[in-house]
């Protein structure tokens, strides 16, 4: 069941609120893989605009979670390992380096706000609230490259990571407790990690 949103202005989402709302509802599988887009059915289904769902279409569609094809139409790109096996390898180093930049370059206010992202982890995997979840990934990844202080590494690892929240959201639905809470003990080690300026060196 969707979430209800605030609505904006006449009663229709902002686009960028639209964004999402659609990226969401990909990476949790409430749209699912490889199945065909109807703009009239995602209007109906989480209250947009047209203009709004061709917009996020279209950034969608630059991320690589939708593909258009001339007369078959739009549709939600699949999972397969191949791009799996891509993701994870391109995170492993972009990722990996803009923490180490972090550690370098980060304030007491970017490690801060990196930690807090965790704050409702807890509550959240009692809960087994999925999509509360992936929100807190989202704001943890992307606080983390917000602190590597380089624009094309956090736009880079924002699309990297939208792709791969769909392979992990799958495996976390299927996750022990224990196993989740241990994903958080992880992340924040490296938090540790990066404010003792404990990462390997950028030269």
């Amino acid at each position: 069941m969707p979430r209800k949103q605030s609505p904006a202005k006449g009663g229709k989402l902002l686009r960028t609120d639209a964004y999402e709302r659609l990226l969401m509802a990909i990476i949790t599988g409430e749209i699912e893989a490889g199945s065909r887009v109807d703009e009239k059915q995602l209007m109906k289904q989480f209250g947009l605009g047209q203009a709004a769902v061709r917009d996020a279409l279209f950034r969608l569609d630059l991320e690589g979670l939708v593909e258009r094809h001339a007369r078959i139409g739009t549709r939600i790109a699949e999972l397969s390992l191949r791009e799996l096996q891509d993701v994870y390898e391109a995170r492993l180093l972009l990722e990996s380096y803009a923490a180490a930049l972090a550690a370098v370059r980060g304030t007491a206010e970017d490690f801060a706000a990196i930690r807090s992202a965790f704050n409702d982890h807890p509550a959240a995997v009692e809960r087994r609230d999925i999509q509360r979840m992936v929100e807190i990934d989202w704001a943890f990844h992307r606080a983390l490259a917000r602190a590597s202080r380089n624009q094309q590494i956090e736009i880079a690892l924002r699309r990297l990571h939208n792709n791969a929240c769909r392979f992990w959201c799958f495996g976390l639905k299927r996750a022990s407790t224990a196993e989740m809470h241990q994903q958080r003990q992880y992340h924040l080690d490296i938090v540790d990690a990066m404010e003792a300026r404990d990462m390997p060196r950028i030269e």
